[in-house]
């Protein structure tokens, strides 16, 4: 099993990151089937066969963690370099 795990220090507020981290969800449920929903006001859960993770909202960072099933770790560089290149962009 592979894990993605990520961080990423931001300035927004709350609410904008909460959209970004949407936005973000969509994309990656159009390219991978992953489907999300919130489990909190702070943490939203990706998961589908094969994949399951969190990604958690602090005062000032954001944490992606995800742990990718035998048959998906191929796409772990691709799915790491997207949601990371995504937060840069969105929350520097």
């Amino acid at each position: 099993m592979s894990t993605i795990a990520l961080s990423q220090r931001h300035s927004k507020n709350p609410d904008e990151v909460r959209e970004m981290l949407n936005q973000l969800a969509e994309k990656l449920d159009q390219r991978y089937d992953l489907k999300s929903r919130w489990l909190s006001d702070s943490q939203l859960e990706l998961q589908r066969s094969g994949v399951k993770g969190r990604l958690t909202l602090t005062g000032s960072e954001v944490k992606v963690e995800i742990k990718l099933g035998m048959l998906m770790s191929p796409f772990k560089s691709k799915i790491q370099d997207e949601i990371s290149r995504a937060m840069a962009e969105k929350l520097a």
